[in-house]
């Protein structure tokens, strides 16, 4: 069966068993940064990082709303059932809707605007970009930010990708990543569109689950590869300023060593 990957929770899930929280240290360094009262994460998924910043925004006082949101029921049920395990403070601080980030209105206004792990990569036109990053700014408070974070291209893998036959590879080999599973291996061949900046990942989702049970998923994802100079432009047409820029969720430097572009912007 073909698909994407994000119509599955239980995939995504699979794919970051080994470090679930990579990228949480810096949204919860930002969250204590900025001290945000309201915050609204678009594609919020499974509630990977959702329930761990609303625990911490509850537990820094009362007053703090998280409003997160995502066009997959599945994951926001997925989402729901790991909220209903939280103590009430951090139940009552979390509203889920399901809402497409190309197009959203809240008549609400929020400190932080997060749109988290590679989600823009998922919109592949001008319009799209444009349409979701106008939303963001339309619902920040004054001195509000914005942030997000996008795959940094990597020119080799383009190159591999061009190819009339690419190479499969494998990236991802997880023993025990939960219950039930022995192992996880994820493989994908990539085929690159230069004309879009479309990179069309065909992935390979092999489950050994135990008593000897394998199963093999096969989901179709589509990644608009993001260029820097491509990134400015959008955030300016959208009326939206950085203020920081790394090349990873540590801090890193936005060079030519970066793998992760990590913005956190302010209205203009």
């Amino acid at each position: 069966m073909s698909g994407s990957p994000w119509e599955d929770p239980e995939l995504y899930e699979l794919e970051n068993a080994d470090d679930p929280h990579f990228d949480l240290p810096f949204w919860l360094d930002l969250v204590e940064r900025r001290r945000p009262r309201r915050v609204l994460e678009l594609g919020c998924g499974t509630g990977r990082l959702t329930i761990p910043l609303a625990a911490a925004g509850a537990a820094a006082g009362e007053g703090f709303a998280l409003v997160g949101l995502d066009t997959s029921e599945a994951f926001l049920a997925r989402a729901r059932e790991g909220l209903a395990a939280q103590p009430d403070p951090v139940r009552s601080a979390v509203r889920l809707e399901t809402a497409d980030i190309r197009g959203f209105a809240l008549d609400e206004r929020f400190d932080l605007v997060a749109v988290p792990f590679n989600t823009l990569a998922y919109l592949h036109t001008r319009e799209e970009q444009l349409a979701c990053l106008r939303a963001a700014r339309a619902h920040l408070a004054p001195d509000g930010a914005f942030a997000f974070d996008l795959l940094v291209p990597r020119v080799d893998f383009l190159a591999e990708a061009l190819h009339p036959f690419p190479p499969m590879r494998v990236d991802a080999d997880i023993a025990a990543p939960v219950a039930g599973v022995e192992r996880f291996v994820r493989a994908c061949v990539d085929r690159y569109e230069p004309a879009t900046q479309t990179l069309r990942s065909t992935i390979f989702y092999d489950i050994h689950r135990g008593g000897g049970a394998a199963e093999r998923h096969v989901r179709d994802l589509a990644w608009h590869m993001y260029f820097p100079a491509e990134i400015e432009g959008l955030l300016g047409s959208a009326g939206l300023m950085p203020l920081e820029r790394h090349g990873g969720w540590r801090g890193e430097p936005l060079d030519g060593r970066a793998r992760r572009y990590v913005f956190v912007c302010a209205a203009d």
